[in-house]
């Protein structure tokens, strides 16, 4: 066999140059794309379950959480030519099938039971399958019981079908996990087994499966000395598949492996080698497709493949302007050799391992990552911090919701590293001394037997790179080995399955792959998804969000949610949101229909570029669009659509990204990142949708229904003095309940008050008092305290009273959302509204200031009364404990009738207990010890011609007063119903949309499976309950469909059937409506071709 290195693994090694880092430079900005992980499964490095595979535990799953769609099922296969329009799907929802079936592959030379020597293959591959002489065996890989939910029950929200097919487990469905993990204690029963411990979703899906080889017994060979059944090389295999849905990620699955040596016998890299690998028959221009073009790099340890003429002769069906692109799998982790006294994967550090201890405290050499420091010995690359990282074996930490108690093993905060914790042994990927992609072939199809395990070792021996045939149906087979591994012992071996329109980008993708995995599978974390609900209307759709994603909690970057964002589509790929390219004219980022932001000033394009996490060189100049400052908002009313038409909408939280400059806290820049979601088409049903997205058709209401609304006459304020206003926003009329009064307070936070004692009002509560039920409880604001100059005219700074945002809109709740108008207490605010009462003889000015130029506002709003005689007790001075001076007036709160404590600084004596005109006057607020804050300072202004303050005069000093917890507002509700019309009203707006029916409606759904897709019309204006009976000309009933919706919809369809279900010909129908008491109608249209 010839299998020397080609000329075009030379010529792609050479044009790639310019988009690799080197070692150092990738460990540099590695952490770029990384939040601090709390990792861990159990205090043992590694599980060995003792149960057996079998393949009555087989099962799939589809992995859709970004642009990579495929099936893959717990025999270590990925892809199903039986399903290929989800067997290594790029674009997701495309139906465009990469690969038709991968399996993984460990071979092995081994002894028979008469000393001879065996090369035994195990693998899963579908085609020409190795199986036993009489057809019933097959020598494949199989799933060990208990690691899914074999009695899944889930009820589908969308289809209300009950599904009971069990599935690989996954983190995205509670409801495939099973009662208890294999080798955890009962703590997780019940909680995602996640690679990074108990309930850790790091990324936006994990799946996890343990496979073993035992019934490969096609050769002589036993494992096990005392259970001949057993056989196969021993092996025991965990798999885990992450995806994420971030821009840099996107186009990747990761896919690790965990293999166990649980036979009694060990392999030796010289006299028994094994190798790990993976047998795979791709097709990058679809199924049957055979113009492969395949390639390789060992350099970046990774194979990929292309179609010859970009797809012109593809055999897909659908979507073929989306052009297929390059395919590729990449050795991001394989096993090491330790003890050879050779750097393997050149990274400064000798045969470091991943199952060692702790080691000692030493100073020295961490390789090529860092100066040599104090480490502990069995952390080789010294990244343990005990700050951070001293989380215990099973990976909760002090600063994870999910934290209870620590490890009952003593493994948390004992100032060393432990197997289990992150940055160390099987979860620190540097820790192991890899030896990488050792060998790629790409036979023609047919021309290499998955079942012949001879043929297939001579392909994955060490050193076997072959000249890839070219413009050919193509199969890989590659591998890396030779390596040790003792009985019980592990390896392990990732890959990453990923996707790019070119070559350039299908490696800057591996860059990016090659950074997770270094830093261990952590990514940074996206927001919670809200949770969106949808109201269907005539002409509009109204959309309408939770605020979970706003206290999310991002390992590294904390709590930086920044806003939403809305796309909208026809198909459940969103395509028309698919807008926005980088600068190498890839589609990277969706154009939104609406964006909510905080008013925080994060506003506009982000400094960071996409891919400039990974160096300048790697940006693809594409800046996120943060928003506009515009305020956060929980709805959205779109009436840009069209009724009949059915709509995909998707509500993404994104947070704020990271950039120099940013804070003080000096973190690694990062581009923002929105939460991931999921829409699920199987065979043209709808079948998933994740709690983002919702499907939607506007249609018209019943003709006799009348929405719920807000009684705006009835806001009554009870009690308070706040002068801001609350409106409402109707977003779900048929939430409201019928005379129903709600009750609106306003709450404090312990501790956070304005500088003078006064509390900020934090928070808000809405009670449904016609219950006694609390609807809204202690929601606050996103907005932080802040300092912020709130007199233009002296440039005075001051410190907003209020927590809240000067306007802010609540959560629905029962259907409606709250919009608040809080005012700020500023001087400009009070010189405008502050003046002598109507009816005072005085013509003096009065000037208002604060008291220095750091005071705190002191919201209040008060009358200055002037008297004849002594009405008034003020403050003899500013540090005085009580009021002891006489005056001649007196100050009144305006919403408390309660006396304000002032202090008059007297110049002239002879009128004494007079305010004069050069006697400032303060107003302060009054403390414990009797002594006050003094914040308002007033001072006349007068000139010769000036008539004094006489008894009688009346100053209105009348500032804007925040909400407050001495603020109670009451609001009544009516509910949505139907009413009695007579029969012109309920039925003169009847109709049939589109009328006539030309071939295709403009809302017909195009569908990505073949076939002419859906047809219908729609009856719009009906009564909430009639029946609809369809006539030809001739007066033949060939459909009658009973309509009974709910009152907000008046609509429905018809699928152009006939009872019978055949389609209907070309010509004009009579539709018959009946109404019950409301009475009955006729009318026509047409079907044309």
């Amino acid at each position: 066999m010839d299998c020397s290195n080609d000329k075009m693994a030379n010529a792609t090694e050479n044009s790639m140059k310019r988009i690799r880092l080197d070692h150092l430079a990738c460990h540099i900005v590695l952490t770029a794309l990384i939040g601090q992980s709390i990792v861990a499964q159990t205090s043992d490095a590694v599980y060995i379950d003792p149960h057996v595979g079998n393949k009555l535990y087989r099962r799939s799953l589809i992995v859709n959480r970004n642009k990579v769609e495929s099936i893959v099922f717990n025999k270590g296969t990925f892809g199903e030519p039986q399903n290929g329009t989800v067997s290594g799907a790029w674009p997701i929802g495309s139906g465009h099938g990469h690969v038709s079936e991968m399996s993984i592959l460990v071979g092995a030379e081994v002894r028979g039971t008469q000393g001879q020597i065996l090369h035994i293959v195990s693998e899963s591959y579908g085609s020409n399958k190795d199986i036993s002489p009489d057809g019933r065996t097959e020598y494949w890989w199989n799933p060990l019981p208990g690691y899914f939910n074999p009695r899944r029950r889930y009820v589908n929200p969308l289809t209300l079908r009950t599904d009971t097919t069990s599935t690989i487990a996954t983190s995205t469905d509670a409801t495939t996990w099973p009662s208890t993990w294999p080798g955890k204690d009962a703590s997780w029963d019940g909680h995602w087994n996640g690679y990074f411990g108990k309930d850790q979703f790091t990324a936006d899906q994990e799946a996890v499966y343990v496979i073993d080889d035992s019934y490969n017994a096609e050769f002589p060979y036993y494992p096990f000395a005392n259970d001949s059944t057993r056989r196969g090389l021993g092996l025991q295999v965990e798999t885990r598949l992450f995806q994420w849905s971030h821009p840099l990620a996107e186009d990747q699955v990761f896919i690790h492996f965990q293999v166990s040596n649980a036979s009694d016998n060990s392999f030796d890299r010289t006299s028994t080698p094994i190798y790990f690998g993976a047998f795979a028959d791709t097709h990058p221009g679809g199924e049957g497709d055979i113009d492969d073009m395949s390639g390789y790099n060992n350099q970046e340890n990774m194979v990929f493949a292309w179609d010859y003429d970009n797809g012109r002769d593809s055999r897909w069906s659908t979507y073929r302007n989306i052009l297929p692109g390059y395919i590729g799998w990449k050795y991001l982790e394989s096993p090491g050799i330790g003890g050879d006294g050779v750097d393997n994967d050149n990274d400064g550090l000798l045969d470091e391992t991943r199952d060692n201890s702790a080691g000692t405290w030493v100073f020295g050499s961490v390789g090529m990552y860092d100066v040599p420091k104090w480490h502990w010995s069995g952390d080789e690359d010294g990244d343990w911090q005990r700050e951070v990282d001293d989380v215990g074996a099973d990976g909760i930490g002090i600063l994870d919701p999910k934290y209870d108690e620590p490890d009952q093993d003593g493994t948390e905060g004992n100032g060393q590293p432990d197997q289990g914790e992150p940055n160390f042994g099987k979860t620190d990927n540097d820790e192991s001394d890899q030896i990488g992609l050792t060998s790629f072939c790409a036979p023609v199809y047919g021309t290499l037997q998955i079942s012949n395990d001879e043929a297939v070792w001579n392909y994955i021996t060490s050193g076997q790179f072959q000249t890839p045939a070219q413009n050919e149906n193509n199969c890989w087979v590659f591998a890396s080995g030779p390596f040790d591994m003792q009985k019980g012992k592990t390896e392990r071996f990732s890959v990453c399955w990923l996707f790019g329109n070119d070559l350039v980008e299908i490696m800057r993708n591996a860059l990016t792959s090659q950074r997770i995995y270094d830093n261990d599978y952590r990514f940074a974390s996206p927001p919670t998804p809200p949770t969106v609900k949808a109201v269907a209307g005539d002409k509009k759709v109204t959309l309408y969000w939770d605020d979970i994603a706003e206290r999310s909690r991002d390992p590294l970057y904390g709590k930086d949610f920044e806003g939403y964002r809305i796309y909208r589509g026809t198909n459940p790929q969103l395509s028309e949101a698919d807008k926005i390219t980088d600068a190498y004219g890839s589609l990277t980022y969706k154009q939104p229909i609406a964006q909510f932001d905080l008013n925080d000033g994060v506003k506009g394009i982000h400094p960071v570029a996409l891919g400039s996490e990974l160096g300048d060189q790697y940006s693809t100049g594409i800046h996120y669009n943060m928003g506009d400052d515009t305020g956060l908002q929980h709805y959205f009313e779109d009436e840009n659509v069209v009724n009949g038409v059915t709509y995909y909408y998707v509500v993404v939280s994104y947070d704020k990204g990271y950039y120099a400059g940013m804070d003080d806290r000096n973190l690694i820049p990062m581009t923002p990142y929105e939460s991931p979601y999921n829409i699920t088409v199987e065979y043209g049903e709808l079948v998933g949708l994740s709690f983002n997205a919702v499907v939607v058709t506007p249609n018209a209401p019943a003709s006799n229904y009348v929405a719920g609304k807000v009684d705006e006459s009835s806001f009554y304020h009870a009690s308070g003095g706040a002068t801001g206003t609350i409106t409402t926003t109707v977003v779900d009329a048929d939430q409201l309940p019928d005379n129903h009064v709600f009750e609106l307070t306003f709450g404090t936070t312990p501790g956070v008050e304005n500088g003078i004692g006064i509390p900020y009002a934090t928070n808000f509560s809405l009670r449904d008092t016609t219950i006694n039920s609390p609807l809204q409880e202690m929601q606050h604001a996103a907005i932080p305290l802040k300092r912020l100059v709130v007199d233009s005219l002296s440039k005075m700074t001051t410190y907003d009273w209020q927590r809240y945002d000067s306007s802010w809109t609540s959560n629905v709740v029962s259907g409606l959302a709250l919009n608040f108008t809080n005012p700020t207490p500023t001087i400009l605010a009070i010189r405008q509204r502050s003046g002598w009462q109507s009816g005072s003889k005085t013509t003096a000015n009065v000037d208002v200031s604060y008291t220095d130029t750091t005071a705190y506002t002191y919201p209040i709003s008060f009358r200055i009364e002037i008297t004849d005689t002594i009405s008034g007790k003020g403050y003899a001075s500013m540090g005085a404990s009580s009021a002891t001076v006489n005056t001649r007036f007196r100050i009144v709160d305006v919403a408390t009738g309660q006396l304000v404590p002032f202090y008059l600084y007297q110049t002239l004596v002879s009128r004494k207990g007079f305010w004069d005109k050069n006697d400032p006057l303060y107003i302060g607020l009054r403390k414990a010890d009797g002594t006050c804050r003094w914040v308002w300072r007033l001072n006349q202004v007068v000139f010769p011609e000036t008539i004094l303050p006489t008894g009688g005069d009346v100053y209105k000093f009348v500032s804007p007063i925040p909400f407050s917890t001495s603020d109670t507002l009451y609001f009544r509700t009516t509910s949505s119903k139907t009413i009695r019309t007579d029969q012109s009203t309920a039925l003169a707006k009847v109709a049939v949309v589109p009328n006539p029916y030309l071939l295709t409606a403009s809302w017909e759904q195009g569908s990505s499976m073949p076939g002419r897709g859906e047809r219908k019309v729609s009856f719009i204006h009906l009564p909430s309950v009639c029946t609809i009976s369809i006539y030809t000309q001739n007066g033949v009933l060939i459909r009658k469909i009973d309509h009974s919706g709910n009152i907000a919809d008046g609509s429905e369809t018809w699928d152009l059937t006939t009872s019978e279900g055949l389609e209907v010909a070309f010509g004009i129908y009579v539709y018959y409506i009946q109404a019950g008491d409301i009475g009955t109608k006729i009318g026509t249209f047409a079907i044309i071709n």
